[in-house]
């Protein structure tokens, strides 16, 4: 029996933190970015943004900014169908599926563009109404609730399929409006309409439906919803709330009517949907109500116009839970959000006709008593006295005025409880004592303490600021200009000034007090830092002590006393912590820690110091509150600690409680919470890039404009970017998802390639110009406001380099250099060719020249030699000696004119081809074969070997060949026959000769260097000599030269 007890009293507990006023909600409307201020639907999407639907457009919105979705007025552009939005789901493919008043819409976020479905009818891919309600995601479709009965789409090929109400059909659909549709475990779903329920089996297209007759308290239902246990909850369009408590094949239902504690609100609810701990919340045409299932236990939420952090309105269409649970409301007037983190921190206020709230919000003391109530003191209209039952009546107002419950001043800056139980009062008015003994009757009396006996400065000791009890009954008030009065058990007083100045106004301002264990009294004054009563039996005064010289005039709003050694003091400068007070008696440097905003406080001005345990304590400050961990001097501040608003706290307005909890006053009422209960934002903001800007253009995506430079989809779902050398400035924003205090979102990113260490900063911007050509990894990252950062995101920058840097330029640039290289080298050889072609002509004109006068001079002296020859033949005819000597020198004469003929015929240039050199050979070997009686047969030489150019040498080399291998063929071959051809390719030059003499051993060596002439002269035409010889078998010699080698 222990573990129900307990669940059922954990939920009693949970369900009373809702129950004490702690939903404070944050607004948003057409001020912050929304688009219209009526909301009708919400949804969550896997990213956290919240898509906020409404009647011009739909909303998505981050926690900093409203993205706004809506119909373009020209048509030809992309756009929602409808601006009047009913309904919003995110599929698990993360589309947007849109429901309007004119259709449907589909909303891809990468390439954010709208799919729009509009037409309706009977047809074939027709919706069967464009009053579009509600969608429901079920497998590969999405089923759509409207205003004329069901259809659906396959979310991949769009193709529509609907169910058209047909009359006499039992099984067919209904003719209704479907509000809502939830979806069975087998695959069922359950159809909402104003004519009941119908379930719908997609397997055979049948519905079965449930009406009043099936125990419903009425046919016209607007909400459905299966909570954590697999409950179904069914919202009635009059009658309340109703819950199946059968099977949906067997059904019986509970019914919940819009009664006080036994029922929602109003009998409307638009939507119902499950905080994290289980509570239903139920969206009514009249606020919230709250459900504790296990108890059945109700509490509602309403607009209040005198609470900022109330609901926006009463009228609630839609609530949804995120991922951080929070719950988002849709309102007629407004989106509000409920954040549990920030509800940490409970709020009393003054509401106007609200008994249970304070008399006013500017709080200037707490006290709590020995009874357990709790005293807050307002600086406007007296004290609000909270009782520990905290009932409705328990809320006191104590104001000023005439008679014996009325105060003697409307300012109550102090409150402390004597040995008697009375409540003391410091007012700006006196002193007042109110006697009550039993706190459950207002019988209460007030009496004004009179202070005025006093010496020194009497008539300014009715402006108290504080009251703290002393040892053996007695009071002490701090005044502002009569020092500190001693108020004794009997009644007497005792004043003590300042020693120096015991009638100065300033330096006798007392505002805080501490008494140490050695009975010593240390004082905060406002101008003069603290002050010193060492024995206030034996003195009326107080002292500056050496150590306040470290505290100079600042003013000492709080003393503590710790322990025997330390002393902690807050400060309009920041809080002092002193390891050693008896140091300050001797000690103008005392050692000393101080804090201030640059250790973590909130603000430099520290008020109260209220000590937790022994490491945790909490400050409150100029701005907000701050926690401090004594034992690692870490300091937490909070400083948006209420709906985002920054709060003023004030001295003496905290205390602890006896049940642990904290209560601090400020400007705009009190702030309340347990400090074993804090907990920090752990949810890390979500983190993509976006607005990718290049000279501080947007870049569109691929597909939205015709712009030539765009991206293929949403810069978030890209892992790599290309820019050209001319994007030389560009920017990308990190967004983030964050809606706890997304002011304070921090931001950090490094760009790997270019930069080491992480840029911290709150800019969400980074902008980067002029990068070398590269690829580079942006990285990025964000933090919430409690320091927790998300994981880093990443992003490939591809910077392009200009052409001149590109690989293909290198070697464009490569090949412009060979060929310059290539040009110069031309152009010197085109030098050299036209010097070496000067002097080809110079030797040419040589040539013939000498050929000529050759010609001349040898031929006249060999004829001369003829001539003489001849005549001493004549004359000597008997002489036979003689005459044989004279045959022989004709005979070498006539050897000598050939030769020089040929070398006449050599020098000549106008026969530097292998046309002449070749028909030269022939009219040598025809003469040469006729004296050996061998037959010399010649194939025509071709006229095109006239443009054959051969040097000198090379016109010697070849004739050198083919008369030695036509003498060798007579002199050793003996033929009878030798046959010359000429084989002209291009590039080729063939010459044959043939015999069909004797032939030789070619395997044999042969001694002679004819042989080896001529293949040495080949060698020297750049040619290959082949000779074939086959013994008795003739021998064929095949000369062949390349023609593109001859001529140089």
């Amino acid at each position: 029996m222990k573990k129900p007890i307990i669940f059922i009293l954990l939920l009693l507990f949970i369900f009373e933190i809702y129950a004490q006023n702690q939903i404070q909600f944050q607004h948003y409307g057409v001020d912050d970015g929304l688009s219209q201020i009526a909301v009708y639907d919400l949804e969550i999407d896997k990213t956290g943004h919240v898509w906020v639907a409404t009647h011009k457009g739909v909303n998505r919105f981050n926690g900093s900014k409203f993205d706004v979705f809506q119909t373009p007025i020209d048509t030809l552009k992309n756009g929602l169908v409808f601006n009047e939005v009913f309904h919003t789901i995110e599929d698990t493919d993360g589309m947007i599926w849109l429901g309007t008043r004119k259709g449907l819409s589909k909303y891809n976020p990468r390439t954010q563009l709208f799919t729009n479905f509009s037409k309706v009818g009977t047809c074939d891919q027709c919706l069967i109404r464009d009053h579009i309600a509600f969608l429901k995601e079920h497998g590969p479709y999405i089923y759509i609730g409207t205003s004329g009965g069901l259809s659906r789409i396959n979310k991949e090929t769009h193709n529509i399929t609907s169910w058209p109400y047909v009359e006499g059909k039992k099984d067919g659909p209904r003719k209704t409006a479907i509000r809502e549709i939830e979806v069975l475990d087998d695959g069922r779903l359950v159809l909402v309409s104003n004519v009941g329920i119908s379930i719908f089996n997609p397997e055979n297209d049948t519905f079965k439906h449930l009406d009043s007759t099936n125990g419903l308290p009425e046919d016209k239902l607007q909400s459905i919803f299966r909570d954590s246990k697999n409950r179904y909850w069914i919202g009635c369009e009059t009658l309340g709330l109703v819950l199946l408590t059968g099977t949906w094949d067997n059904p019986s239902f509970k019914h919940y009517p819009p009664q006080p504690n036994k029922g929602p609100s109003h009998g409307f609810i638009y939507e119902i949907s499950e905080d994290k701990n289980g509570l239903l919340w139920m969206a009514t045409f009249h606020g919230i109500t709250l459900l504790q299932p296990e108890t059945e236990t109700f509490t509602y939420l309403y607009h209040n116009p005198n609470n900022d952090n109330s609901l926006s309105s009463n009228q609630v269409f839609s609530i949804a839970r995120d991922a951080n649970d929070r719950m988002w409301v849709a309102t007629i007037s407004g989106l509000d959000v409920y954040d549990p983190y920030l509800n940490q921190f409970g709020v009393l206020r003054y509401e106007k006709d609200n008994p249970r709230s304070l008399a006013s919000d500017k709080t200037f003391s707490i006290y709590e008593d020995s009874k357990g109530f709790l005293w807050i003191g307002n600086y406007e209209n007296g004290v609000t006295v909270i009782s520990p039952d905290n009932s409705v009546e328990a809320y006191i107002h104590i104001s000023n005025g005439e008679g014996e419950q009325k105060l003697s001043g409307a300012q109550i800056i102090g409150i402390e409880e004597d040995d008697h139980g009375r409540i003391w009062l410091a007012t700006f008015n006196g002193v007042n004592i109110i006697d009550w003994a039993d706190r459950t009757k207002k019988t209460y009396t007030i009496s004004q303490f009179d202070l005025s006996t006093v010496t020194h400065n009497a008539h300014l000791s009715q402006y108290t600021y504080f009251i703290k009890k002393g040892k053996n009954g007695s009071m002490y008030v701090g005044t502002h200009g009569a020092g500190l009065i001693k108020v004794n058990r009997d009644g007497s007083l005792k004043q003590f000034s300042f020693k120096d100045k015991p009638t100065g106004i300033l330096e006798n301002v007392i505002i805080s007090m501490e008494i140490d264990e050695k009975d010593r009294i240390w004082l905060g004054t406002s101008i003069l830092g603290f002050g010193m009563i060492e024995d206030e039996n034996t003195q009326d005064y107080f002292t500056r002590l050496p150590g306040n010289a470290i505290m100079g005039s600042y003013g000492i709003h709080k003393i503590l006393c710790v322990d025997e050694r330390e002393l902690i003091m807050t400060t309009g400068a920041g809080v002092f912590q002193f390891s050693d007070k008896e140091a300050l008696f001797t000690s103008s440097t005392p050692q000393v820690k101080r804090f201030t905003e640059e250790d973590g406080l909130s603000d430099n001005v520290v008020y109260e110091m209220v000590k937790v345990n022994q490491n945790q304590y909490w400050l409150s400050t100029g701005n907000g509150l701050t926690k401090w961990n004594k034992a690692t001097n870490e300091l937490k501040p909070y400083i948006k600690t209420l709906a985002n608003k920054n709060l003023d706290f004030n001295q003496a307005a905290a205390v602890k409680t006896k049940d642990g909890k904290l209560y601090f006053g400020n400007t705009s009422g009190v702030i309340h919470f347990n400090p074993n209960k804090i907990f920090e934002n752990t949810a890390a903001p979500k983190v993509y890039y976006s607005n990718l800007r290049v000279l501080n253009e947007i870049v569109p995506i691929k597909g939205k404009t015709k712009d030539t430079f765009t991206i293929p989809e949403a810069l978030r779902y890209l892992q790599k970017i290309t820019l050209k050398p001319q994007d030389k400035i560009f920017s990308i924003q990190v967004t983030t998802v964050n809606h706890t205090l997304p002011k304070q979102t921090s931001f950090a990113y490094k760009l790997d390639g270019f930069e080491e260490n992480w840029t911290y900063t709150t800019n969400p911007i980074i902008t980067r110009t002029n990068l070398d050509p590269g690829t580079y990894t942006l990285l990025a990252k964000a933090s919430n406001n409690d320091g927790v950062w998300s994981a880093p995101i990443s992003l490939q920058i591809e910077i392009l380099p200009p052409w001149h840097r590109t690989w293909w330029a290198y070697i464009l640039f490569a090949l412009a250099a060979i060929g310059f290289v290539y040009f110069l080298l031309k152009l010197r050889l085109q030098q050299e060719r036209r010097v070496e072609l000067a002097r080809a002509q110079e030797r040419d004109i040589f040539r013939k020249r000498s050929s000529r006068d050759f010609h001349d001079e040898a031929g006249t002296k060999i004829t001369r030699i003829s001539l003489i020859t001849e005549l001493a033949r004549m004359e000597n005819i008997d002489n036979k000696a003689l005459q044989d000597h004279l045959h022989q020198i004709e005979e070498n004469v006539q050897d000598l004119n050939s030769g020089m003929r040929d070398f006449i015929w050599t020098l000549d240039p106008s026969k530097d081809n292998a046309y002449d050199t070749l028909t030269r050979y022939t009219e040598f070997a025809g003469k040469f074969c006729e004296y050996a009686n061998i037959q010399f047969k010649s194939e025509p030489i071709s006229e095109d070997l006239k443009t054959k150019e051969l040097n000198m040498a090379e016109r010697r080399h070849l004739l050198m060949i083919l008369k030695e291998a036509t003498n060798n063929c007579v002199k050793h071959g003996n033929p009878t026959t030798l046959h010359f051809s000429i084989q002209h390719k291009p590039g080729k030059l063939i010459v044959i000769l043939k015999d069909n003499g004797n032939g030789f051993d070619t395997n044999q060596e042969s001694n002679g260097n004819g042989l080896k002439n001529m293949r040495e002269r080949a060698e020297a035409l750049g040619g290959a000599l082949k000779i074939n010889s086959k013994t008795n078998g003739g021998t064929a010699l095949t000369l062949t030269l390349e023609t593109t080698r001859l001529g140089n």
